[in-house]
This record gives structure tokens, sequence and C-alpha cells, in this order.
């Protein structure tokens, strides 16, 4: 009884070392399975807060956009622009506020300028553009709006209202 124990011990023990090759590869496996599972975690998280940070940009220069047509129905005549190199920063005419600089919030309020694209004597056609920025200083969304405005003639006697109206939107890519 002692040689057919001392064999079936003997077996057994030379097995052994035949399953630690088999487990260093199964780990192996797994170890690469994990990092790359990790890494596309990471890609997808770094992409997500690009998006985030993108979409937080393109929000403040819509809010800018709302401003700026504000700002052009309060004005008596739009079309006598001065000055295009005019930029104007979020609320400074209107006196809306815009939160900036917080968690999950443009770094910076959004701010536009005005161009006259066309004018005659009772309309023409304005472009404002918008520049909104995301969660970094460096992330910008510039969004452009085309305005066509048509005033009311001063020697009219029947009552007349002024007309403003969105030709176009658009995201301007920067160079």
């Amino acid at each position: 009884m002692t040689n057919q124990s001392t064999k079936i011990s003997w077996g057994c023990h030379g097995r052994r070392g035949f399953t630690l090759l088999p487990c260093i590869v199964l780990t192996s496996i797994l170890l690469v399975m994990s990092l790359a599972t990790l890494r596309i975690g990471h890609d997808f998280r770094t992409l997500t807060a690009g998006n985030v940070d993108r979409l937080i940009a393109s929000e403040a220069a819509e809010a800018a956009l709302h401003d700026a047509h504000q700002h052009l129905t309060m004005m008596d005549d739009p079309l006598s622009l001065m000055s295009n190199d005019v930029v104007y920063e979020f609320g400074s005419v209107t006196g809306d506020n815009f939160p900036s600089g917080g968690r999950m919030q443009s770094k910076l309020p959004p701010e536009y300028q005005f161009e006259m694209v066309s004018a005659f004597r009772y309309a023409g056609i304005v472009r404002i553009t918008a520049i909104g920025r995301g969660l970094f200083a460096t992330t910008r969304f510039v969004a452009q709006a085309d305005y066509a405005i048509q005033l009311c003639p001063e020697d009219l006697t029947d009552p007349c209202e002024r007309r403003l109206r969105q030709l176009a939107w658009r995201e301007r890519l920067d160079d």
C-alpha cells in the first residue's frame, strides 16, 4: 500500500508545476483586459469632459446672442452703429446677469459685438458675433446671427412698429 500511495502522491506533485503555467497565462490575459478597460474608461471620461466643456461654451454664446438681441431692441437707431470694434460684455447694456467662474459654469461672461452688413435709410442687416467660454478660458464657441431691421420713417403719420427678425444663425469656426 505504501508504494501506491507514494505513486499517487508523486503523480499529484508532478502535475502542480504544469498548472502554474496556465495560471500565469490566464492572469496575464486578465491583467491586459483590465488595463484595456481602464484605458477605455479614461478615454470616455476625457471625451465626455470635452463635450461638457464645449456645451457650456455654446450655451454661453447662445445667452450672449439673446442679450445682443435685447440690446438691439433697446437701441433707438440700431442702423447707426458707430463702430464695429466695440465688444459688449453680457448684461452691460441690458442689466442681465450671467453666472460665471463657478463649478460647471463658463469661466468668463460671454461677450458680443455688432457688425453692420448692409444699411439703407430705413432698413438694414446687422450681424451679431457672440463668444462664449467653457469651463476653461481656452474653450471658445463663436456663434453669429444675422438680423434684418426695418425702421419706421420719421415723416410717417400712421402708426408704425419697428421690426427685427432673425435671418440666419451659424457657428463660426476659429481660424
